[in-house]
């Protein structure tokens, strides 16, 4: 869907669900869009989930209750409910207003007071288990060389993470705490986009994070930060590398499946997969968004 289609469907989802929408404006168009309604009651963050999402976004909507109620800072659900539009579900959020990301040693007391709260039974969560990567290649705009390459990598990918021995037991994860996961707000800062909230490793989410500066382009001090407050550094564990390596190919994968929105797009979905391939050095590769 263009954004004009997506604004359409928001605004329906709007009048279905009572809330005031004079004017919808987009945040960030990608699998689950993000927009911005300014209406008589205030700014409204709307969600549009993904065709067959539904019980992605009611779960989304319970944990972060859930959260608010075991003193994690999360944003407020406004409508009880997900209103479904054109098969894709909507929900609607209290807007944190457009602060960046949660300060490192928030977010490191934010995910370890996550970790310590007892696994509810009520929410439904699911098991963590690595994505299907075989239909997300199958999606990538790259030629079938790339493709049989990556399918590969995927089963040695899977056979890694089996073998993996996890240090403790699994407990409630966000599933996705990168910086673009976290915000600033005038009350502190809160964890956000909860669909992959889940029952998990809690070194996926220590990881994710680490990733950011070992990978990406975090600076190394944000995860000094970070894993000070957590109280661990799961980079001197030995199944870090495979979480690491899971989450480039993820990302990798991602950028090549919208490679045709725009040439700086197509630029850096090529630069992922020469990176995973050996071809552009050692990490850091200091990926940016596509």
């Amino acid at each position: 869907m263009n954004s004009n289609d997506i604004v359409t469907l928001a605004r329906q989802a709007c009048a279905d669900a009572h809330v005031p929408a004079e004017e919808i404006t987009p945040i960030r168009l990608r699998d689950n869009a993000m927009l911005r309604t300014n209406g008589t009651g205030g700014p409204t963050v709307i969600r549009v989930h993904q065709r067959g999402q539904l019980t992605t976004a009611v779960r989304e909507l319970r944990a972060a209750d859930w959260l608010r109620s075991h003193h994690v800072l999360a944003p407020e659900p406004l409508v009880p409910d997900p209103v479904v539009v054109g098969g894709r579900p909507v929900t609607f959020w209290e807007d944190l207003g457009s602060g960046g990301p949660a300060d490192a040693r928030e977010t490191g007391v934010m995910l370890r007071t996550l970790h310590e709260l007892r696994v509810p039974s009520h929410l439904g969560l699911t098991e963590f288990r690595l994505p299907n990567f075989a239909g997300r290649i199958g999606e990538c705009l790259t030629d079938d060389e790339a493709k049989l390459w990556l399918t590969r990598q995927a089963r040695e990918l899977q056979s890694r993470w089996d073998s993996i021995e996890w240090p403790g037991l699994w407990c409630v994860i966000h599933g996705d705490p990168s910086p673009a996961n976290t915000m600033d707000s005038a009350s502190g800062g809160h964890v956000v986009d909860l669909e992959r909230c889940c029952i998990g490793p809690a070194e996926w989410d220590q990881a994710t994070v680490a990733f950011q500066s070992d990978t990406l382009s975090d600076p190394p001090s944000r995860w000094e930060e970070f894993s000070e407050a957590y109280g661990a550094d799961v980079t001197e564990w030995d199944g870090y590398a495979v979480i690491r390596d899971v989450r480039s190919f993820e990302l990798c994968l991602f950028a090549l499946r919208h490679a045709a929105v725009s040439s700086h797009a197509r630029n850096q979905a090529d630069h992922r997969l020469a990176c995973l391939r050996g071809q552009r050095g050692p990490r850091p590769w200091k990926w940016v968004a596509p």
